[in-house]
């Protein structure tokens, strides 16, 4: 019994963390309604809340859709909603037509490896934010993309930084049709768990 114990000592040491950077792209416009998003939660629920931006809200949106994942929910009908609704507005040019606007500087198809300095990519459009999440949670969704082949037998064409960019652009679209009351109590509620946790 000594040496089972001595070896199953092993799943009580902490694991390093070993983290990613997912780069989550979008219209400025929509990385300017979440910080006013933001301003306004900090204002209404008057609490202090550090670290309270983006990132932290994109790392939200991820680990609500990874618990849907690890409760072996059926996301079916969710996934297919979601590229229906929102992959248009990952392509800049598709985006720029539909709100008839015109830049001089138009930007080429969607990519995810764009240079740019200070997270924007250089297109006066769109902005892309640097995150970083756990590796053994992104493979944990590249299992789920996987599975999702073997049991429906069509691919979702879609990786971590796609999944990640259409959450953020589907709550943002969202918040522009307005949450309801019950909305906004759950999101806040979230938000502060996750603040608690990380004290």
């Amino acid at each position: 019994m000594l040496t089972l114990k001595s070896w199953t000592s092993i799943f009580h040491r902490a694991a390093p963390a070993f983290y990613l950077t997912v780069k989550v792209r979008a219209p400025r416009d929509y990385f300017d309604r979440a910080d006013i998003f933001i301003e306004d939660l900090l204002y209404t629920t008057e609490e202090e809340l550090p670290g309270l931006n983006k990132t932290f809200l994109v790392k939200l949106l991820f680990d609500n859709f990874l618990s849907h994942v690890r409760q072996g929910k059926d996301l079916y009908d969710y996934m297919l909603n979601l590229k229906s609704n929102y992959e248009v507005y990952l392509n800049a040019n598709t985006y720029v037509k539909e709100r008839k606007l015109t830049f001089p500087d138009r930007v080429p198809n969607f990519q995810w490896s764009l240079p740019g300095k200070g997270g924007v990519d250089g297109s006066k459009g769109y902005l892309t934010l640097n995150v970083g999440l756990r590796e053994s949670e992104v493979k944990r969704v590249d299992v789920f993309f996987a599975d999702w082949v073997c049991n429906y037998e069509d691919s979702l064409d879609m990786d971590i930084h796609k999944l990640l960019s259409l959450l953020f652009i589907e709550f943002i679209t969202e918040m522009r049709h307005g949450f309801t009351g019950e909305m906004i109590e759950e999101i806040v509620a979230s938000i502060l768990a996750k603040t608690d946790e990380r004290k």
